[in-house]
């Protein structure tokens, strides 16, 4: 993990401590407390003092303010130049992200619930066969509501999602999308050190799409989004991302849409990939007489939350068969 600092920021410490100790005389345990000029930092040092010469006590003085200086470097924001080339390196490696999937298949587990009075009801659960093969995912629906199924993935109706595999990531990354950025944070991801940025993409630019309905009765939309990514600060990979849907009409029927994306590194033929290892999207659905043909007997406002996890990952062959005992940890 590398350390940066600015220029232009000083910082200060309590140095207390060797107030009370004159000519290293006694013996005493105390707090050394930093803060720079509206930065202030959540760094609390406990020093403890023995009998010592008064040059080793300013030794140790100095060597906690470094302390703390190091803590700053890491608070603070990259330079503009140095925050540019790290999204474009991040592009970069965004827009390769399925050039470098080898072809494979998971199993895919959602678990779908509601609530339309602040109480989550299970609704049911889906496992799906998914196939990524040719830079095309495939979603064959294996077991609807713990009876085995054929049904086509977008057919089975209820709240659904796609994209977890890369799409997302282009439509964010892609210079036609004329996304915008900005670094919040740095933070610790798994181990990992992530900055986070925010980003927004206008719906002029937007590939978001959301629909609801089925048949005839299908409706959908092209929406802007927004949300925050988390990206391995050496590897430039994402490790999280999030998206909110932006500026949806009243009158459509879905009023909220949200997901999250985690990912972790997974074996596939014996190598690792950073492949989406869980997913949440939760919908705020109002059903509106003026765009639903069939006739709606509850027209409240329900929150739909979809739970996914991608477990069981293998290398893609022809006679691949789902996989009920991919369990583990990232």
């Amino acid at each position: 993990m590398g350390i940066g600092f600015q220029r232009g920021v000083a910082a200060t410490f309590d140095a207390e401590a060797r107030r009370k100790t004159p000519n290293g005389a006694g013996s005493f345990s105390d707090n050394v407390n930093f803060s720079a000029p509206g930065r202030p930092l959540p760094l609390r040092a406990r020093l403890r003092v023995r009998p010592c010469p008064s040059a080793i006590v300013d030794g140790m003085v100095r060597m906690v303010a470094a302390l703390g200086l190091a803590a700053m470097g890491w608070a603070q924001a990259p330079a503009a130049a140095e925050q540019g080339r790290f999204l474009e390196e991040t592009r970069a490696t965004a827009l390769g992200y399925s050039e470098l999937l080898p072809d494979f298949v998971c199993t895919e587990t959602i678990h779908r619930s509601a609530s339309d009075a602040g109480v989550w009801r299970s609704l049911d659960s889906l496992t799906l066969q998914l196939t990524y093969a040719n830079r095309k995912e495939n979603y064959k629906v294996v077991v609807a509501g713990n009876k085995v199924s054929d049904l086509d993935y977008l057919s089975v109706g209820g709240a659904l999602s796609v994209g977890e595999f890369g799409s997302t990531l282009r439509w964010i990354f892609e210079p036609e999308s004329a996304a915008t950025f900005r670094w919040e944070k740095w933070a610790v991801v798994r181990k990992t050190p992530v900055a986070v940025y925010s980003y927004r993409i206008p719906q002029a630019n937007s590939h978001f799409v959301l629909a609801f309905g089925e048949g005839t009765d299908m409706r959908s939309m092209v929406v802007g989004f927004h949300g925050m990514l988390e990206i391995a600060r050496d590897s430039h990979m994402v490790w999280r991302l999030t998206t909110e849907a932006d500026g949806i009409p009243a009158a459509f029927s879905i009023q909220g849409s949200t997901t999250s994306v985690d990912y972790a590194y997974a074996d596939v033929g014996g190598k690792k990939f950073l492949l989406p290892w869980g997913a949440e999207t939760n919908m705020l659905y109002q059903p509106s007489r003026a765009l639903e043909t069939r006739t709606l007997r509850d027209v409240r406002p329900k929150l739909m939350r979809n739970l996914l996890e991608f477990r069981g990952y293998r290398k893609f062959a022809v006679d691949s068969e789902i996989d009920f005992g991919g369990d583990g940890n990232p």
